[in-house]
């Protein structure tokens, strides 16, 4: 049977309600005695502008005065142009990290570039890591906690954050769960109105 227009509708609902544009994190946390740089997410980079060749400096850093993280073995690519913080709040604190793994990626605020693998393919996962053993977070001069600065490529609605503190996992609110549950009941309901059948009243 051929579902009514009415009826697909609040599924539709939903279903944008849950669409969002992607987003690449950095989380920067303290564990076990050292403090991890993690990025986690995607991005589509088929709208995003490219500067010419340029390279992040380093493996593995972090200068929070002139807001540069970078993850893994430094290369000479192609950066895209980013628009956000040119520096974040605490002292410089530049070094190189232990240990990084996954895929080559970086911010460099104060020249408003972000650095990716150039094989990285649009919308597939982004994985990476720096370790800075033996250090804590105010070692390396941060002094805020929570998201500490964000940055869009140039050309797109894709979004570069980072945040102090560890991964989260994702929850569904109660809202959204709600509303689910709403929608499926009056949509049975209104099947059932659909399905009974029309009583004529008798004719006098």
């Amino acid at each position: 049977m051929r579902l009514s227009p009415l009826l697909t509708a609040p599924a539709a609902l939903l279903l944008s309600q849950g669409e969002a544009k992607a987003v690449l994190t950095y989380n920067i946390f303290e564990s076990a005695g050292n403090v991890v740089v993690q990025t986690s997410g995607r991005l589509n980079l088929s709208r995003a502008i490219q500067d010419t060749v340029d390279a992040c400096g380093t493996s593995g850093v972090i200068d929070i005065a002139n807001a540069i993280v970078c993850t893994v073995t430094d290369q000479i690519v192609n950066p895209y142009f980013v628009t956000g913080p040119t520096f974040l709040n605490g002292t410089t604190s530049f070094g190189g990290s232990t240990s990084v793994s996954g895929i080559f990626t970086g911010i460099v605020g104060f020249q408003s570039r972000f650095y990716i693998d150039p094989t990285y393919v649009s919308n597939t996962e982004i994985v990476s890591s720096a370790t800075f053993n033996s250090t804590t977070l105010a070692g390396l001069g941060f002094a805020t906690t929570g998201l500490i600065g964000t940055w869009t490529l140039d050309g797109t609605s894709e979004t570069i954050q980072f945040i102090l503190g560890p991964p989260t996992a994702a929850v569904p609110g109660p809202l959204p769960l709600l509303g689910a549950g709403a929608a499926f009941g009056w949509s049975r309901r209104l099947r059932k109105r659909i399905a009974a059948p029309l009583i004529t009243p008798p004719q006098a």
